[in-house]
């Protein structure tokens, strides 16, 4: 399965992903950061520090031993509120192997509190992870399974640049959207932004994922349908093109779905958005 990534930095992160877990288990490490309690059948937790700015994930359990790996030109650039520590953790079952990611007192990480760059670096490190951990099983006293999963890297690609939702008349980036309507409000009917999805939207892309096995990103255009009316509409880039969402989870039904080679041409093709806000 030939697995197509956005952004470089998702490759780096499961380079560097792979070699933590090659380097624990030389050194004897536990997998758990909490209690030092290690528990290979089922769960195992990685501590991980993420570049707010870049989603550059280091495996690291300090700053100080960021700063030490990077070298000391490159850790100018940063400072330690650059960095948060997260907790990668990984659980098994008869699906395979499950990755997901939480902040240190197992909370949900917010979009906001990431630059929307790290937002989908670290969120699409975390798809491809989950889409290389489907059906890998184990027996006791072979690789971890996330070590399996890891094995190959080889049919991960790069994916050819192409046409930009960032580059269109009425991107305005990562804001929520009680912000979209108060900039919407009083625009006329067919005024709409463009935004990235909040935390909501993109767990339910994660779901969309697992239904159709392929990858997705999700943008948000907000839109005003009539006078005091003010929607949401769920943009789709997926490996077949552009498409809204149209309430069916099967992206390739054809009745529902009509895909586009760009997003500039899928909102075109959108009679009721008329104009991009200014």
């Amino acid at each position: 399965m030939v697995i197509q990534i956005t952004r470089r930095e998702v490759l780096n992160n499961l380079i560097r992903f792979k070699d933590n877990i090659s380097e624990r288990q030389g050194r004897g490490d536990s997998f758990n950061p909490e209690d030092g309690e290690e528990n290979p059948s089922r769960e195992r937790k990685y501590r991980v520090m993420l570049n707010r700015r870049t989603g550059d994930m280091r495996f690291a359990q300090r700053i100080s031993e960021i700063e030490n790996r990077i070298g000391s030109r490159a850790s100018s650039r940063w400072t330690p509120e650059d960095w948060k520590e997260i907790v990668l953790i990984v659980e098994e079952d008869h699906k395979g192997v499950h990755f997901e990611a939480t902040d240190t007192e197992h909370q949900a990480i917010k979009p906001s509190e990431l630059e929307p760059l790290a937002w989908r670096v670290a969120s699409e490190t975390l798809t491809v992870l989950n889409a290389k951990g489907k059906n890998v099983h184990t027996k006791k006293g072979e690789l971890l399974a996330e070590e399996a999963a890891l094995t190959d890297l080889s049919s991960i690609h790069l994916a050819p640049e192409g046409p930009r939702m960032e580059d269109l008349p009425g991107w305005c980036g990562f804001i929520t959207r009680v912000e979209a309507e108060k900039r919407l409000m009083k625009s006329p009917v067919g005024t709409y932004l463009l935004r990235e999805g909040d935390g909501i939207t993109m767990c339910f892309t994660f779901h969309l994922e697992e239904e159709n096995h392929a990858p997705l990103h999700s943008y948000v255009m907000t839109l005003v349908e009539e006078e005091e009316k003010i929607s949401d509409l769920l943009i789709l880039q997926t490996n077949r093109g552009w498409s809204l969402y149209r309430d069916n989870p099967d992206l390739q039904d054809p009745v529902d779905y009509s895909y586009y080679s760009s997003p500039r041409a899928l909102i075109e093709s959108l009679k009721k958005a008329k104009q991009p806000i200014f």
